[in-house]
């Protein structure tokens, strides 16, 4: 059985679920950042198996992970699962993933949920604790039944209120909250670069030795909680004071992408 999974990731979390799922799957996986196609028109999808894991934004899954989906073309009887891993609340991620498969005549054979500590909420620290232990638990499960082929559900719940959930929380989130325009250095910034590097947009220049952000910002957080300087903050944010966080078991050079 041939499986690719492809993850998209700004902390770290769905990384680290990506590989735990590769050494757990049967033979002949393969660990993708979707992130190095996003420029591609078309993705042929050949494996008997396809994995996605994405974190979720706003309730909703990100932009790139649902472009990504877009892009695909499927030239075998693939079954398609998709890991949505969140702070405690999935809201309608799944269901958008599933919804844009619809369109290509194709459905998730199931999709999963995984709490993990949050990157833009704060997650208290025993139950970021808690959720870091659990993990390794999670995924066996979830990687048994990708191993039997098996369908089944969609986890989280599929309702008008869902959706607008989702909805209003994008609003207010990706256009209020985390706008690209409030993105900014510290004078602690010594221009190292590495926010350019986190980024999997490539949408951070360095300019006189300062970041610079574009126009197409995912809202992933990478360069504000990979700093090293922790000199990356967001102007009028919730974010403003937030605790810098990222999955203890990767590294920054991890998070690095051949752009």
């Amino acid at each position: 059985m041939s499986s690719k999974i492809y993850y998209f990731s700004g902390t770290g979390n769905s990384l680290v679920v990506s590989k735990t799922l590769k050494g757990m799957l049967n033979e002949n996986k393969e660990v993708i950042p979707l992130a190095i196609h996003r420029k591609k028109q078309n993705i042929d999808i050949n494996e008997d198996v396809l994995i996605i894991v994405f974190p979720v934004y706003f309730a909703n899954a990100p932009d790139i992970v649902k472009s990504f989906v877009d892009k695909l073309n499927f030239n075998s009887n693939t079954h398609i699962y998709a890991i949505a891993t969140c702070n405690g609340v999935a809201g309608h991620s799944l269901f958008t993933i599933d919804k844009l498969l619809k369109k290509k005549g194709k459905k998730l054979s199931a999709g999963f949920i995984i709490d993990m500590p949050g990157n833009a909420l704060t997650t208290p620290l025993d139950v970021e604790e808690e959720r870091l232990r659990n993990l390794t638990n999670r995924v066996s499960e979830i990687a048994k039944y990708i191993n039997n082929s098996e369908n089944g559900s969609i986890e989280g719940k599929n309702n008008l209120k869902s959706y607008i959930d989702s909805v209003m929380l994008r609003l207010v989130g990706k256009n209020m909250q985390i706008a690209t325009t409030k993105f900014f250095a510290e004078s602690k910034c010594n221009g190292c670069g590495t926010c350019k590097k986190v980024c999997p947009v490539d949408n951070i220049s360095i300019v006189y030795k300062k970041p610079k952000w574009g126009n197409e910002c995912e809202r992933c957080l990478a360069c504000f909680h990979w700093c090293p300087k922790e000199a990356i903050n967001i102007k009028k944010s919730f974010l403003t004071d937030r605790k810098k966080y990222h999955h203890p078991d990767v590294t920054v050079k991890e998070m690095f992408l051949d752009k």
